[in-house]
């Protein structure tokens, strides 16, 4: 099947490549050689290889949702070059190289999507084990005062936060659509809360606990704002009721103040979160916020341009802070547009979730959207000192295999069910 709008879009993503990484690369040099080209060919490479394999399998899903995927890509691997050392660049590609290997064997297998919801609690544990294995003694790995990887040797590490990202919306999705009802239509209310079954209030109630020991374990706040959040949300996409959601909001922000009281290295990320200038903070704990902040306040309507600004003071700049560098070399205009380009990947995932033929594929695309939504809402409010400053990374811009291979695949799996709800339909 010919997919021309996506084909057109991909000049799009060429030109994007190319030319950021004509401009950075130029700021660097004094004269631009053939090989500045070589990485924006490698990954144009790719993704019109992504293309072809979509036209020769007949695949009739959305056209959008790649070309924006890999034009978001495309805008990392140019602030990679431009921030990072130089072996990262390398290592993005060929993970980028991987998650485009992800991308076709979730578009290939499993031929009926539906299956996946047979199996929900081996997904459950899946994601649970997942959530665990950082603690695990050997494998664990703490980084920067956050247990959150999972590492063999020195040669390979990732973390299993971003494939809880897939796994969990599955089991979500699978076990929502078994029981909607009964929590959609409880029998009990407590004053304007409606009160399910025991049976099927016990998952949401586990799903807070387990969101407060992870938290508390591993030293982390994005991973439990993420895998709440995304609980939350399909608890609302299922139910309809806002009275979940919003009693889930306050146990979270109990259990978080709770343990900021008992726990101290809880109680240091919210301490420099709000006061990251004081004097004891900002050339110690808080100088990758202090130093995020001042890249923000320095980027001005249109910024200092490609390669002009001062990336290199802030820390880690290429994986936690890669919004507040590109904001300060762009300005809050690129800020925007970049952001209205996650706003339509968004936009187009929930459309998928709405028009899909079944509960599960509903819940599943709403779901998947809401949590690669949702982490984009919590890194750059963590740039901008709106929330406590996280672990996670920007979708698709921030160095990181296993976060790259797992937004692949949850594009691919968007497509999938766009694919099926065209089939069905007849669109």
């Amino acid at each position: 099947m010919f997919r021309g709008t996506e084909l057109g879009h991909l000049v799009f993503v060429a030109l994007l490549v190319g030319l950021g990484f004509a401009a950075v690369v130029g700021s660097e040099l004094e004269q631009l050689t053939p090989l500045v080209l070589v990485v924006p060919a490698a990954f144009v490479g790719i993704a019109v290889a992504l293309h072809l394999f979509l036209v020769i399998t007949g695949f009739r899903g959305d056209q959008l949702l790649l070309p924006l995927a890999l034009a978001l890509t495309a805008i990392g691997l140019v602030f990679v070059e431009r921030l990072g050392p130089p072996h990262l660049l390398l290592q993005q590609v060929t993970w980028a190289l991987v998650a485009a290997g992800a991308f076709v064997a979730t578009i290939l297998l499993p031929r009926d999507l539906s299956v996946l919801s047979r199996y929900k609690y081996t997904w459950a544990i899946a994601g649970l084990a997942l959530l665990a294995s950082p603690l695990l003694p050997v494998i664990g790995r703490e980084v920067n005062g956050a247990r959150i990887w999972v590492g063999f040797g020195d040669l390979f590490s990732f973390q299993p936060a971003e494939a809880v990202k897939v796994v969990l919306p599955i089991f979500f999705a699978a076990y929502l659509e078994e029981h909607r009802e009964l929590i959609a239509t409880p029998p009990r209310r407590v004053g304007p809360i409606p009160i399910p079954p025991l049976p099927y209030l016990a998952p949401i109630v586990l799903m807070w606990a387990l969101a407060m020991g992870v938290m508390i374990l591993q030293k982390d706040l994005g991973a439990t704002l993420i895998f709440f959040g995304i609980f939350l949300a399909m608890l609302y996409l299922a139910t309809g009721r806002a009275a979940y959601s919003i009693a889930g909001v306050l146990m979270l922000v109990a259990g978080g103040y709770a343990a900021s009281r008992l726990f101290d290295h809880v109680n240091a990320r919210i301490v420099v979160w709000l006061a990251p200038f004081a004097d004891e903070l900002r050339f110690g704990a808080g100088y990758q916020l202090v130093q995020g902040l001042f890249a923000l306040g320095n980027a001005g309507l249109l910024g200092a341009g490609l390669g002009n600004g001062m990336p290199e003071r802030i820390p880690v700049v290429w994986s936690d802070f890669v919004f507040a560098a590109f904001t300060e070399e762009v300005g809050f205009v690129g800020a925007l547009a970049l952001l209205a380009l996650y706003l339509i990947f968004v936009f187009r995932g929930m459309t998928i979730a709405l028009r899909a033929p079944t509960p599960f594929l509903q819940l599943l695309a709403g779901g998947l959207s809401f949590a690669l939504a949702f982490q984009t809402l919590v890194i750059v409010g963590g740039n901008a000192k709106l929330i406590p400053l996280t672990g996670v990374t920007l979708p698709f811009l921030s160095y990181g295999g296993s976060s790259l291979v797992t937004n692949f695949v949850i594009v691919a799996l968007l497509l999938r069910v766009s694919d099926i709800t065209m089939r069905v339909r007849g669109g």
